[in-house]
């Protein structure tokens, strides 16, 4: 019996994309890209960054790294000291400044400042895994949004997110979502931690500044991911701000009147 022409639309699709015709299959232009072509236009779909972007996976990370230990070490307790004796000066009454300390002193009569150092602990943890990461993306010379490179099985063929069109705006919109969602356990442990002794910077402050850095990236992200900067230093301002605090938290709780501050 003579083989049906009708096509589902997954056959549809290779056809489109492979090309079979007459049982002989020649790859379409289309994924030349994928051999290592450099050549990015939008009838080829998306592309590696061009090899004079590629930088070491040594050089990177010895970026980030110094970047990095300068937000623990330097921008951070500079930021985290600073909301501090904000936090301390928008508490107008000595009532207020009373129930504070009082918390304070509550954490390190229990030694509750444990948790506090646990959790700091984890959030330093977190960042050299952000080193491992951009380190061995930069020689992959993989751009953004992409966050893995898929291989056709049996084949060289690598397989990238759609950056044009609808399709693009899709995804980065989805990635602006995802990277929230990245940081978002931290951030809430931080919060939990830092809001009942420090409510009023956390809530007239740090969660504004928050929202609206995490709000204006993804959408801004979505539009162009060239223009996702300002929304994204607002919010990671707002996120290590956070985890400064709860190291400042920690301080004072665990050394208790010795730091009279």
């Amino acid at each position: 019996m003579p083989r049906s022409t009708q096509r589902t639309p997954s056959e549809s699709f290779i056809r489109t994309r492979i090309g079979i015709n007459n049982n002989k299959i020649t790859i379409n232009s289309s994924i030349n890209y994928m051999m290592g072509s450099d050549k990015k236009t939008d009838d080829i779909g998306p592309a590696l960054l061009p090899p004079e972007k590629e930088r070491t996976e040594e050089y990177t990370r010895n970026k980030y790294t110094k970047q990095l230990t300068g937000v623990a070490l330097v921008q951070g307790p500079i930021i985290g000291w600073t909301l501090y004796f904000i936090n301390k000066a928008l508490l107008l009454s000595e009532e207020s400044q009373a129930i504070m300390d009082e918390k304070i002193d509550f954490l390190h009569s229990y030694q509750l400042y444990y948790l506090y150092i646990a959790i700091f602990m984890v959030y330093l943890a977190k960042l050299p895994l952000i080193v491992n990461a951009n380190g061995s993306r930069a020689p992959a010379r993989l751009d953004r949004p992409d966050q893995h490179i898929y291989q056709v099985v049996g084949t060289k063929q690598l397989v990238l997110m759609a950056t044009d069109g609808v399709y693009g705006r899709f995804n980065r919109a989805q990635r602006g979502s995802m990277n929230m969602d990245e940081s978002l356990a931290q951030f809430l442990a931080n919060t939990l931690l830092v809001a009942p002794i420090l409510g009023t910077i956390v809530c007239y402050f740090l969660l504004p500044m928050y929202a609206y850095g995490r709000i204006s990236f993804a959408h801004a992200y979505k539009v162009d991911k060239k223009s996702r900067q300002h929304g994204f230093m607002c919010s990671m301002i707002a996120e290590h701000g956070m985890g400064a605090l709860v190291g400042v938290i920690a301080i004072k709780a665990t050394f208790g009147d010795a730091i009279p501050v």
